[in-house]
């Protein structure tokens, strides 16, 4: 009984911490909704998901936010013409509750996700971030379709999807760039500054790897520009493309 009572002020102090401690490490708010080169990026809460439209019926999620009802990504859907029905992939870039609460919404679609995050994404494992050292790991259901590898590239409609991985905020978290997208997770975050900012200790299973996660990226998609906006679970996108990855990295190597 306990654990219950020590799980529900954990998850309190979750959205407390969502709503009070992004503006105090200088996030740039989510707005409520974001036209970003072709995928649609919805505030759901404390988080956001994306809609990527493929085609006449068919899209895919990435990631599938914190209400298990999942009212904005429904109503997202419904204005851009689309049914949960439609809805054929989500891409998850780690598996907290906050990014997959509402996956059982859409049954018809392909879930994907790392392979090293299998765990917390079916709820055996939170993680080792501090803050869910006293929640225990709670199954939402999920169930992982196809499993992906650092690396991998395949299509999903008209858009090629690579997959990075970028642990240390989770064993597997991922950053996928899906045309001019880099979708980020919690990896990262957009500081007021306008500068990128890794992921807080807090939240992270290990703050060093997570920075050391963020200089690799940098080097792997160094001069690349295809990708012009940066997409972040928990702050605003960022439309400067690479270069924010890179200042990054150049800070860290300065340290």
């Amino acid at each position: 009984m306990w654990l219950i009572i020590v799980g529900a002020i954990v998850v309190t102090l979750m959205v407390l911490v969502g709503i009070v401690v992004g503006p105090m490490l200088g996030w740039k708010p989510l707005p409520a909704r974001a036209a970003l080169n072709d995928a649609n990026v919805i505030k759901d809460g404390i988080v956001c998901a994306a809609v990527v439209p493929l085609g006449p019926h068919e899209a895919a999620l990435i990631d599938a936010g914190n209400d298990v009802e999942g009212k904005a990504i429904s109503a997202e859907l419904a204005r851009q013409g689309l049914t949960p029905g439609d809805v054929k992939y989500i891409l998850l870039t780690h598996g907290h509750r906050d990014h997959v609460a509402a996956v059982h919404k859409f049954p018809g679609a392909q879930v994907m996700a790392l392979e090293a995050e299998v765990d917390v994404v079916e709820g055996r494992s939170n993680g080792g971030a501090p803050i869910l050292i006293f929640m225990p790991p709670k199954p939402m259901g999920v169930k992982l379709s196809r499993l992906l590898h650092n690396g991998d590239e395949f299509d999903l409609g008209p858009h090629r999807v690579r997959v990075f991985a970028v642990p240390g905020h989770t064993p597997g978290s991922a950053a996928f760039a899906i045309g001019e997208n880099l979708f980020m997770g919690d990896s990262a975050n957009h500081g007021r500054d306008g500068r990128l900012k890794g992921a807080p200790w807090i939240f992270n299973d290990n703050t060093a790897q997570n920075k050391q996660s963020l200089v690799s990226l940098a080097r792997r998609l160094a001069a690349d520009t295809t990708i012009k906006a940066l997409i972040f679970g928990h702050s605003a996108p960022m439309e400067r493309g690479v270069e924010a990855l890179e200042e990054f990295a150049r800070t860290q190597e300065r340290v």
